[in-house]
């Protein structure tokens, strides 16, 4: 008894002085809030106005003039402990060597700082220039992570999508179910002065370039059929003045073509930006639309769209 009684005194010390794994803080800051540690001379100079040229560009496809990124600069000498749980930051710096790192977590969770070094200021500069579209889609990453994951297991149950158009996608429950039809789905979320949208449906086909080049005409026609509006005769088609941007992305294993416009109601006067996904299920032989939609007049939009987006990107193909 005295043998055992030692082992399990000595297996409760192994066990206690064990390190246990450090519990950072969570991150702050608002979604697309970036700060940038710099000098102060910099900032107000050429180098501060590289910054803005990249960062603080116009977002595309939007009723409203928005940066990608709220910046917020920080001179070094002033960046310590008060800001070190800030979620996006931007170092420029110069050193003995050049490059650009990417460091996760390393004050809070979750975090990301991207550290832009070169040997002097014009090679920090050069080293910003090339690779500035390759951070900034790695911050918007990180953001679409965040919105998707602070959210823990608050998505409506997805089954039924899963069982028609064979994807499963992570849906706030906030969004409630207006219309479920032949394969079609519209969830809403209400706003005080507005609403978001998403858009689930399956279109017959394999080829989603020339899906994606009659996705106007096809939008058209769900908006008419699917999405009404307040008044008779009133419904949902695109905006023909502004031709949507196109681009290839990819998002857990699925190559889509992203289209970004504006759309309208037809007879009334309500309007915002639209975005959405065409892309080819192989199991299932068709090809899939999701699309996200804002309503929201006279206020900003980058934020929601982003989160849009993110909902949209967190879709996965299943059998």
């Amino acid at each position: 008894m005295k043998y055992r009684a030692f082992i399990v005194f000595v297996l409760t010390i192994f066990f206690s002085c064990k390190p246990s794994k450090e519990v950072k803080p969570g991150s702050s800051g608002k979604i697309n809030q970036l700060l940038v540690v710099m000098p102060n001379a910099d900032w107000k100079g050429a180098p501060g106005d590289s910054v803005r040229k990249y960062f603080a560009a116009e977002v595309q496809v939007l009723p409203q003039r928005e940066p990608l990124f709220t910046l917020n600069q920080l001179a070094p000498e002033v960046f310590d402990r008060k800001f070190f749980t800030i979620r996006n930051i931007l170092i420029l710096q110069e050193g003995d060597t050049s490059g650009v790192k990417v460091i996760r977590n390393k004050y809070a969770e979750p975090q990301l700082i991207v550290v832009v070094q070169g040997r002097d200021k014009n090679e920090t500069l050069k080293l910003l220039s090339q690779k500035a579209d390759s951070i900034i889609r790695i911050f918007k990453k990180h953001e679409k992570d965040f919105i998707i994951t602070r959210r823990k297991k608050d998505f409506i149950d997805d089954k039924q999508i899963q069982k028609e158009l064979g994807i499963s996608i992570k849906i706030p429950v906030e969004y409630a179910l207006i219309t479920h039809q032949d394969g079609f789905f519209w969830f809403r979320e209400d706003l005080p002065f507005g609403s978001k949208n998403i858009l689930l449906y399956r279109v017959r086909g394999k080829n989603i370039d020339s899906i994606a080049e009659n996705i106007v005409k096809i939008r058209d026609s769900i908006g008419k059929k699917y999405i009404p509006g307040p008044l008779e005769n009133t419904y949902v088609v695109t905006e023909k003045i502004f031709s949507p941007v196109q681009k290839r992305v990819k998002f857990n294993n699925i190559e889509a073509i992203e289209s970004r416009g504006l759309w309208e109601m037809h007879n009334d006067f309500m309007a915002g930006p639209y975005l959405n996904y065409v892309y080819y299920h192989p199991k299932r032989n068709h090809v899939i639309v999701t699309e996200g939609f804002i309503y929201l007049p006279s206020e900003n939009k980058r934020n929601m769209l982003l989160e849009l987006e993110a909902i949209l990107q967190s879709a996965r193909l299943v059998d």
